[in-house]
């Protein structure tokens, strides 16, 4: 088997001790699908390879946790309570009121009064760099900076039950009941708010633009055994979250200022033939427990802790594809990947787990144009190359159920 040298591997150990000591925020679960990093053949010694990816993705629906499809506000979505309504009453003649009408219209204080919920749309425009480098024949190391562009526009919806809409605008009502349908409905629409304020979640806006800096990696690969057709190699990743902006479709119950540190390795095989390369990538990532402060709500003090011991999911993925060379400058490409992602892990009062497991399966379809002419210098190739790709989700849980198109420009020097 192909060893780096020893004085090499010492300053990569180095520089990501000097990595990990530094890391903070938040990681996101996604697979790389840059072509630097997609093979298991490695780029030659002293071969540079540089890749800038742009990708965009519109949805405003979801896999729910069930595996069927639902609007990303479904779960932000609260249910006003009969007892809510009451209890936001100022005034003893308006709780009164209030009382009188529930028990000529026989509602109970736990029945429903009113439901709010949120329509959410959602535009990403990605961006990625990534590098590559050969330091040896049998080993390359380099890196993925990626930035997200966000755009999320939201409309509230308030339905009230037919119990409430039938009492609403009586004029000789004390109570909110004396109100017209838009003062009752934004009566609704605060209360939902201050539910999920107390809950830990951010406030809503009706629309937000943000540039949010996603995980960056430093990646490592090396041959493990090799032949005439086929490369059997493995790849390491070190992930560290950069600060992210909120958005309304990605709440977090916890607020926290420091984050986890992604560990990952991978196994990629490729087989080529005449006109064939046939490829497979199994990868694990591991996400080391940390603690995060809590957003504690008014009368939470007792039931939310303010700091709890985070310790998020653990998950697998896999992606098996076939690239068909049909001429010197073009070929077409398919790819079936998956994820499984396993549920979070707390502890401290005031945090639920639920909901935030993950799976996906999705399939690929790519090609790849050669730009210009290819040459080359001492086995270091200088070429252009472009891509374009299109990924769609037909299966999950808790995972975005929408396209995405990519378009990848890569150099190599």
């Amino acid at each position: 088997m192909p060893q780096a040298p020893a004085k090499i591997s010492q300053l990569l150990a180095l520089f990501l001790a000097s990595v990990l000591s530094c890391a903070s925020a938040w990681a996101e679960v996604t697979v790389n699908d840059s072509r630097v990093w997609r093979r298991a053949r490695l780029v030659n010694t002293s071969q540079q390879v540089w890749s800038f990816q742009s990708s965009y993705q519109k949805t405003s629906d979801r896999f729910g946790s069930s595996g069927r499809v639902e609007g990303l506000g479904a779960k932000y979505a609260r249910a006003i309570t009969w007892g809510q309504l009451l209890k936001s009453e100022t005034s003893d003649q308006g709780r009164a009121d209030m009382e009188s009408y529930m028990r000529t219209r026989n509602a109970k204080t736990n029945d429903i009064a009113a439901t709010s919920s949120y329509q959410v749309e959602r535009e990403d425009v990605g961006m990625s760099v990534d590098w590559a480098y050969g330091l040896t024949r049998s080993w390359m190391i380099g890196f993925q900076l990626p930035l997200m562009l966000r755009r999320t526009q939201v409309s509230t919806r308030v339905d009230m039950t037919p119990t409430l809409a039938q009492g609403v605008g009586q004029k000789s009502q004390a109570s909110m009941l004396s109100m017209d349908n838009g003062k009752v409905s934004a009566k609704v629409k605060s209360l939902a708010e201050e539910e999920l304020a107390n809950s830990g979640y951010d406030n809503v806006p009706d629309q937000n633009q943000s540039w949010e800096w996603g995980d960056v990696s430093l990646l490592s690969q090396f041959y493990l055994a090799e032949g005439y057709r086929w490369h059997w190699s493995l790849q390491q990743m070190v992930r560290f979250p950069t600060s992210q902006n909120p958005s309304v479709s990605d709440y977090l119950v916890q607020a926290g200022d420091s984050g986890q540190v992604d560990l990952g390795i991978t196994s990629l095989v490729d087989w080529r033939t005449r006109h064939w390369t046939l490829g497979g990538r199994l990868g694990y990532v591991s996400q080391l427990p940390d603690s995060a402060k809590m957003r504690v709500g008014e009368g939470d003090l007792k039931s939310v802790d303010p700091k709890v011991h985070r310790d998020l999911g653990d998950w697998a993925w896999g992606a098996f594809d076939a690239d068909y060379r049909v001429n010197r400058r073009m070929e077409l490409g398919l790819q079936y990947s998956f994820l499984a992602k396993s549920r979070d892990k707390y502890k401290g009062g005031g945090v639920s787990a639920t909901g935030t497991d993950q799976e996906i399966h999705q399939t690929r379809l790519a090609v790849l144009y050669d730009i210009g002419t290819t040459t080359s210098r001492r086995g270091v190739d200088k070429k252009w190359m472009a891509s374009l790709g299109y990924t769609q989700p037909w299966a999950g849980k808790n995972s975005a159920d929408s396209g995405k198109a990519a378009v990848e420009l890569i150099s190599y020097f």
